[in-house]
């Protein structure tokens, strides 16, 4: 019966930890060491429980961070998505640039949007970069001269998560 009750409090001590997280921290690139203090600070007493350890927390703490980062992307890439369709790309500036060829052009487009300044700085010309190469793959590939009862009964079969996701892409080994 002890095991259950210790198990039982560990389980409630984790999601109370879990609350204040969310509560506490929402950049997707706080640090530990800066976010710690802040965390203790909590007058429930939910970051200094006994029943969780300091290993535990801070990988909760990476965990809610992860959770956090993968929101933006997914929201950045929805934005991309939206944004940067085929119509932005045929459009041109008088510098012949256009948002699917420059970067300084989609920036000018996409900042604008909340969803833009959510995501971490560092990663934003990576994600772009990486919606034009999947753009201009799908287009080689023949998006306009594939029937269209196939492409309808492809876009019947997707879910709506699979919009949002990266396609898994094999990496060379070096």
């Amino acid at each position: 019966m002890e095991r259950i009750r210790l198990k039982v409090r560990r389980k409630e001590t984790i999601s109370s930890y879990q609350a204040l997280l969310v509560e506490t921290i929402k950049d997707p690139q706080a640090s530990w060491t800066e976010s710690k203090p802040k965390l203790e600070k909590d007058p429930q007493g939910r970051a200094t429980n006994t029943d969780l350890n300091q290993a535990d927390a801070e990988k909760l703490f990476r965990d809610h961070i992860k959770d956090l980062y993968e929101r933006c992307a997914r929201d950045f890439r929805a934005l991309l998505a939206e944004t940067l369709s085929a119509d932005a790309a045929a459009r041109t500036t008088e510098n012949e640039k256009s948002a699917l060829k420059s970067w300084s052009e989609a920036k000018r487009i996409l900042k604008p949007d909340p969803r833009y300044s959510k995501m971490p700085r560092k990663d934003r010309e990576a994600l772009w970069a990486r919606y034009v190469e999947d753009v201009m793959r799908k287009q080689k590939s023949g998006g306009s001269d594939r029937p269209k009862d196939k492409l309808d009964s492809e876009v019947k079969n997707r879910s709506p998560a699979d919009a949002f996701r990266s396609p898994r892409r094999p990496h060379a080994r070096r």
